[in-house]
């Protein structure tokens, strides 16, 4: 059974006009992309990420015991791809792309083992 969200048209979808070739490209580039999509009324605003680098990772970390929006702010301008400006200028939907990005460590599993 579909999901009812991916069902529902919305009156603008606004991605940047980002095209598949373009996720091609990324994806050679960076490996796996990421899509956000983040539903504001009847707009749909998608975001494309890579995942981030240590480096940013180091200075996300770093910022983030002083400030979690610039923190937030370091992670979203180092994995931005393209889509959607108003992700980035809109403070409420800024916000949520960022929620969203915390959670790409959460799509790996590892284990330990004693050996």
């Amino acid at each position: 059974m579909e999901n009812k969200e991916e069902e529902k048209k919305y009156a603008a979808t606004y991605d940047g006009e980002v095209k598949e070739n373009d996720i091609q490209q990324w994806k050679s580039r960076y490996g796996k992309v990421i899509r956000i999509d983040v539903v504001d009324g009847d707009e749909l605003h998608v975001g494309y990420f890579h995942r981030p680098k240590l480096e940013t990772m180091s200075a996300v970390s770093k910022i983030a015991k002083t400030d979690e929006v610039k923190s937030a702010e370091v992670m979203f301008d180092n994995c931005w791809l393209g889509g959607s400006k108003a992700l980035r200028e809109d403070t409420v939907l800024f916000l949520e792309v960022t929620k969203q990005l915390g959670t790409i460590f959460k799509h790996c599993m590892s284990s330990l083992k004693n050996l």
